[in-house]
């Protein structure tokens, strides 16, 4: 991964998806007193908008996310690349030894 930053995870606590205020730096859950303190003053529509930061952090996350999947698709292709050249080779001795015994084969009929 080229540049990504790696962020711990202490204390975690499973909250469940619907619950998630997924652009909180310190997720709490929504139905939390702590919750509704610390996020009064805009109203019940302040939770569709997020901080450059939040949108930051969500995008490192993201372009970590892609990074890792890329590179799990990159080490499956050179997989499929080595299997196919081995094939190759595989197919390469036995069209050898059948054009081999073809050719064996045709020289005994046309000296007989």
């Amino acid at each position: 991964m080229s540049g990504g930053k790696v962020i711990q995870l202490k204390n975690f606590t499973s909250i469940a998806p619907q619950d998630m205020d997924s652009f909180d730096s310190d997720t709490m859950k929504k139905s939390d007193s702590t919750y509704h303190s610390n996020h009064s003053g805009g109203g019940s529509d302040m939770d569709k908008y997020a901080t450059k930061e939040e949108l930051k952090h969500t995008q490192e996350i993201l372009s970590e996310k892609i990074n890792h999947r890329s590179d799990v698709i990159e080490e499956k292709i050179a997989g499929v690349k080595s299997q196919i050249e081995s094939s190759n080779k595989l197919l390469y001795w036995i069209l050898g030894i059948f054009g081999a015994v073809f050719t064996g084969l045709l020289v005994a009929l046309l000296t007989k």
